[in-house]
């Protein structure tokens, strides 16, 4: 009986873990699935050293994108996280992302 008692406990949890995951669709700026944050000077410094001002969201994401220092999870944070808009210098674009 303690073996079913067990079985149907472990089975109950299984079903909870898996109801608790969200689906990739889900995702978005607020929930960045299998995207990662970048360290926060590393990030600060791209955007002041490697992005030319004025720039769009597209100029910033292409300037990440052609740079080895980010991992390709980093790049997604931030596609992910940062806003459409144009942005007149590297602290207005950091102050998108919240660094």
């Amino acid at each position: 009986m303690k073996t079913i008692v067990l079985l149907g406990f472990i089975a109950l949890m299984s079903v909870n873990a898996c109801a608790s995951s969200q689906p990739a669709e889900a995702c978005g700026a607020a929930n960045t699935c299998g995207a990662t944050k970048p360290d926060l000077e590393k990030a600060r410094s791209h955007l002041q050293k490697h992005v030319s001002y004025p720039a769009t969201r597209t100029d910033i994401l292409a300037a990440c994108a052609q740079t080895p220092e980010f991992t390709e999870s980093e790049k997604r944070w931030f596609s992910d996280s940062l806003p459409e808009g144009n942005y007149a210098s590297a602290d207005d674009a950091i102050r998108a992302l919240k660094l």
